[in-house]
């Protein structure tokens, strides 16, 4: 299993904007995080929509998390921008499986507990366990 690209973004840019308890503006986060302006703004659109971060227009915008750290899990970043954990094809799109063989799948079965573990322990790791850890600290911004 491998983590989007956009997941590893988004998860850098909720983390930053936890660390730094104040409003940032997405140029301010593209160039701290090291991610395209472009991409920033696509993933600060998708969690502003989500309502994990909070957008302010004017002079004085900018973003911030819209809760605290320690509710905002990197599963609830994941399950914002690609609609959760699929360690198979066959939990993106449940029609690709054949209803006749779907019960007969034993490999699905066993993967639905793996995915589901992997979620559990995902919602475990919550942004404010992650602080510190990110290279970002205080004195940065």
């Amino acid at each position: 299993m491998l983590i989007s690209r956009e997941v590893d973004y988004g998860i850098r840019i909720v983390l930053l904007l936890c660390e730094s308890r104040r409003k940032m503006d997405a140029k301010e986060i593209s160039e701290i995080s090291g991610i395209s302006i472009r991409f920033t703004l696509k993933i600060l659109g998708k969690l502003t929509s989500s309502n994990l971060v909070e957008s302010f227009r004017g002079a004085k915008g900018g973003y911030l998390v819209s809760k605290n750290p320690a509710q905002i899990s990197v599963y609830d970043v994941m399950d914002v921008l690609e609609g959760g954990i699929k360690v198979n094809g066959c939990f993106e799109n449940k029609s690709s499986c054949l209803p006749s063989k779907m019960a007969l799948c034993g490999l699905r079965c066993k993967l639905e507990e793996v995915n589901s573990k992997i979620k559990r322990e995902l919602q475990k790791i919550t942004m404010d366990s992650l602080e510190n850890c990110s290279g970002y600290g205080e004195n940065k911004y």
